[in-house]
Protein backbone atom coordinates (compact mmCIF):
# COMPACT_ATOMS: atom_id res chain seq x y z
CA UNK A 1 0.00 0.00 0.00
CA UNK A 2 1.73 3.41 -1.00
CA UNK A 3 1.42 6.22 1.15
CA UNK A 4 -1.13 8.03 -0.99
CA UNK A 5 -3.73 4.81 -1.17
CA UNK A 6 -3.51 5.03 2.87
CA UNK A 7 -4.05 8.55 3.53
CA UNK A 8 -6.93 8.54 1.03
CA UNK A 9 -8.74 5.60 2.85
CA UNK A 10 -9.65 8.40 5.91
CA UNK A 11 -10.46 11.20 3.05
CA UNK A 12 -12.87 8.47 1.51
CA UNK A 13 -14.24 7.81 4.88
CA UNK A 14 -15.10 11.50 5.45
CA UNK A 15 -16.35 11.57 1.95
CA UNK A 16 -18.67 8.43 1.95
CA UNK A 17 -20.29 9.55 5.42
CA UNK A 18 -20.89 12.94 3.93
CA UNK A 19 -22.75 11.02 0.46
CA UNK A 20 -24.39 8.93 2.56
CA UNK A 21 -25.85 11.80 4.50
CA UNK A 22 -27.43 13.46 1.44
CA UNK A 23 -28.47 10.33 -0.21
CA UNK A 24 -30.41 9.13 3.16
CA UNK A 25 -31.59 12.48 3.71
CA UNK A 26 -32.82 12.73 -0.18
CA UNK A 27 -34.86 9.35 0.57
CA UNK A 28 -36.41 10.91 3.89
CA UNK A 29 -37.85 13.77 1.92
CA UNK A 30 -39.30 11.55 -0.50
CA UNK A 31 -41.11 8.96 2.15
CA UNK A 32 -41.58 12.00 4.13
CA UNK A 33 -43.12 14.01 1.42
CA UNK A 34 -46.10 14.19 2.47
CA UNK A 35 -45.13 16.08 6.10
CA UNK A 36 -42.17 18.33 3.60
CA UNK A 37 -42.75 21.67 2.35
CA UNK A 38 -40.34 21.84 -1.05
CA UNK A 39 -37.45 24.11 -0.14
CA UNK A 40 -35.59 24.76 -3.53
CA UNK A 41 -33.18 26.64 -2.21
CA UNK A 42 -32.28 23.50 0.20
CA UNK A 43 -32.60 21.26 -2.69
CA UNK A 44 -30.28 22.89 -4.43
CA UNK A 45 -27.41 22.95 -2.00
CA UNK A 46 -28.08 19.16 -1.76
CA UNK A 47 -27.12 19.02 -5.11
CA UNK A 48 -24.59 20.99 -5.12
CA UNK A 49 -22.91 19.71 -2.17
CA UNK A 50 -23.36 16.11 -3.76
CA UNK A 51 -20.99 17.10 -6.46
CA UNK A 52 -18.81 19.23 -4.27
CA UNK A 53 -18.04 15.91 -2.47
CA UNK A 54 -17.50 13.67 -5.24
CA UNK A 55 -15.41 16.92 -7.14
CA UNK A 56 -12.67 16.52 -3.59
CA UNK A 57 -12.68 13.29 -3.54
CA UNK A 58 -12.00 13.33 -7.70
CA UNK A 59 -9.34 15.85 -7.40
CA UNK A 60 -7.96 13.88 -4.23
CA UNK A 61 -6.25 11.38 -6.49
CA UNK A 62 -4.19 14.13 -8.28
CA UNK A 63 -2.25 13.46 -4.60
CA UNK A 64 -1.23 10.20 -6.00
CA UNK A 65 2.01 10.68 -7.51
CA UNK A 66 3.45 12.90 -4.17
CA UNK A 67 5.84 11.82 -2.55
CA UNK A 68 5.81 13.55 0.38
CA UNK A 69 2.99 14.08 2.96
CA UNK A 70 3.49 15.43 6.48
CA UNK A 71 1.10 15.25 9.23
CA UNK A 72 0.29 19.19 8.97
CA UNK A 73 -0.42 19.40 5.40
CA UNK A 74 -2.71 16.29 5.66
CA UNK A 75 -4.94 17.39 8.51
CA UNK A 76 -5.26 20.87 6.24
CA UNK A 77 -6.32 18.80 3.25
CA UNK A 78 -8.81 16.98 5.66
CA UNK A 79 -10.74 20.02 6.16
CA UNK A 80 -12.24 20.07 3.47
CA UNK A 81 -13.66 16.71 3.50
CA UNK A 82 -14.61 17.29 6.94
CA UNK A 83 -16.52 20.90 6.08
CA UNK A 84 -18.26 19.59 3.17
CA UNK A 85 -19.32 16.46 5.68
CA UNK A 86 -20.65 18.99 7.85
CA UNK A 87 -22.25 21.17 5.90
CA UNK A 88 -24.14 18.03 3.93
CA UNK A 89 -25.19 17.57 7.65
CA UNK A 90 -26.65 20.91 8.22
CA UNK A 91 -28.46 21.45 4.96
CA UNK A 92 -30.98 19.33 6.19
CA UNK A 93 -32.89 19.10 9.63
CA UNK A 94 -33.61 16.10 11.48
CA UNK A 95 -36.11 14.00 9.83
CA UNK A 96 -37.45 12.38 12.59
CA UNK A 97 -41.31 11.81 13.88
CA UNK A 98 -42.46 15.42 13.62
CA UNK A 99 -45.46 16.30 12.16
CA UNK A 100 -44.02 19.12 9.69
CA UNK A 101 -40.53 19.41 8.51
CA UNK A 102 -39.82 22.63 7.51
CA UNK A 103 -36.47 23.23 5.30
CA UNK A 104 -36.83 26.52 4.96
CA UNK A 105 -36.72 27.47 8.70
CA UNK A 106 -33.58 25.02 9.03
CA UNK A 107 -32.04 26.31 6.26
CA UNK A 108 -32.50 29.91 7.88
CA UNK A 109 -31.69 28.53 11.28
CA UNK A 110 -28.49 27.23 10.02
CA UNK A 111 -27.61 30.13 7.70
CA UNK A 112 -24.41 31.44 9.18
CA UNK A 113 -22.88 27.92 9.65
CA UNK A 114 -23.68 26.52 6.81
CA UNK A 115 -21.80 29.56 4.72
CA UNK A 116 -19.27 29.84 7.39
CA UNK A 117 -18.11 25.75 6.97
CA UNK A 118 -18.77 26.06 3.03
CA UNK A 119 -16.62 28.53 2.73
CA UNK A 120 -13.65 26.96 4.39
CA UNK A 121 -13.93 24.27 1.52
CA UNK A 122 -12.79 27.60 -1.10
CA UNK A 123 -10.73 29.03 1.55
CA UNK A 124 -8.60 25.86 2.54
CA UNK A 125 -8.40 25.09 -0.29
CA UNK A 126 -6.82 28.55 -1.54
CA UNK A 127 -4.04 28.17 1.20
CA UNK A 128 -3.06 24.41 0.42
CA UNK A 129 -2.24 25.47 -2.65
CA UNK A 130 -0.47 28.45 -1.67
CA UNK A 131 1.54 26.51 1.25
CA UNK A 132 2.18 23.29 -0.96
CA UNK A 133 3.05 25.64 -4.49
CA UNK A 134 4.32 28.56 -2.70
CA UNK A 135 1.72 30.76 -4.81
CA UNK A 136 -1.95 30.54 -5.78
CA UNK A 137 -1.88 31.26 -9.84
CA UNK A 138 -4.65 33.38 -10.96
CA UNK A 139 -6.37 31.45 -13.29
CA UNK A 140 -9.91 29.89 -13.75
CA UNK A 141 -9.60 27.90 -11.06
CA UNK A 142 -8.47 29.45 -8.23
CA UNK A 143 -10.89 32.42 -10.03
CA UNK A 144 -14.16 30.51 -8.82
CA UNK A 145 -12.62 29.84 -5.37
CA UNK A 146 -12.05 33.31 -4.50
CA UNK A 147 -15.72 33.87 -6.44
CA UNK A 148 -17.32 30.90 -4.35
CA UNK A 149 -15.68 32.07 -1.20
CA UNK A 150 -16.94 36.07 -1.22
CA UNK A 151 -20.46 34.28 -2.36
CA UNK A 152 -20.43 32.45 0.89
CA UNK A 153 -19.55 35.34 3.43
CA UNK A 154 -22.01 37.67 1.63
CA UNK A 155 -24.34 34.55 1.79
CA UNK A 156 -24.29 34.18 5.24
CA UNK A 157 -25.17 37.79 6.38
CA UNK A 158 -27.99 38.50 3.96
CA UNK A 159 -31.26 36.58 5.29
CA UNK A 160 -33.98 37.21 2.06
CA UNK A 161 -35.09 33.93 1.03
CA UNK A 162 -35.19 35.57 -2.70
CA UNK A 163 -31.34 35.77 -2.46
CA UNK A 164 -30.85 32.77 -0.84
CA UNK A 165 -32.13 30.69 -3.87
CA UNK A 166 -30.51 32.73 -6.19
CA UNK A 167 -27.46 32.16 -4.77
CA UNK A 168 -28.22 28.43 -4.56
CA UNK A 169 -29.15 28.40 -7.92
CA UNK A 170 -26.49 30.32 -9.46
CA UNK A 171 -23.84 28.36 -7.27
CA UNK A 172 -24.77 25.11 -8.48
CA UNK A 173 -24.57 26.02 -12.23
CA UNK A 174 -21.42 27.84 -11.58
CA UNK A 175 -20.22 24.70 -9.77
CA UNK A 176 -21.26 22.18 -12.53
CA UNK A 177 -19.91 24.62 -15.01
CA UNK A 178 -16.52 24.71 -13.39
CA UNK A 179 -16.29 20.85 -12.91
CA UNK A 180 -17.18 20.43 -16.82
CA UNK A 181 -14.30 22.77 -17.73
CA UNK A 182 -11.56 22.00 -15.07
CA UNK A 183 -12.29 18.59 -13.80
CA UNK A 184 -13.92 16.04 -16.76
CA UNK A 185 -11.17 14.29 -17.24
CA UNK A 186 -9.37 12.35 -13.81
CA UNK A 187 -5.48 13.32 -14.50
Amino acid sequence: MTKFEYLSVLTSIIIGLALANLLSGAARLIQLRARVKPHATTLCWMAMLFLANIQIWWVAFERREANEFSFFAFLLYLMMPIATFLVSFLVLPDLGDEDQVDLAANFDGNRPWFFGLLGLVPAVSLIEEWTHDGNIPLDSDAAFRFVFLGLCVLAACVRSARFQLWNAVFVLCGFVAYVSVLFLQLR
